[in-house]
């Protein structure tokens, strides 16, 4: 049997992302949507192969990394528009 996941387990936990989970279809349209990816472009120039690791990372528990990276990203006037639109369609 395998390990349960405890970044699963903590996700399920908070209501927006529990409910993002259950909606195959609305993750995949977050996913797929011009601020996520330009988020994901965003990150990727901050942080080159780095992000990788960042996010193994946090999925083990130790978020730093990505979160120094987001908040990097945030503080921009792109990476702040990009955040504002996905958290505009995640309370929609």
């Amino acid at each position: 049997m395998p390990n349960p996941d405890p970044t699963l387990d903590i996700l399920k936990k908070d209501p927006q992302a529990a409910k993002l989970l259950g909606d195959p279809a609305a993750l995949k349209s977050l996913l797929s949507s011009p601020e996520t990816q330009k988020l994901m472009s965003l990150l990727n120039q901050k942080a080159g192969s780095g992000l990788q690791a960042a996010a193994q990372a946090a999925a083990k528990g130790k978020p730093e990394e990505l979160m120094g990276l987001l908040n990097q990203v945030m503080g921009t006037p792109e990476g702040a528009h990009a955040v504002e639109g996905l958290q505009k369609k995640t309370k929609a």
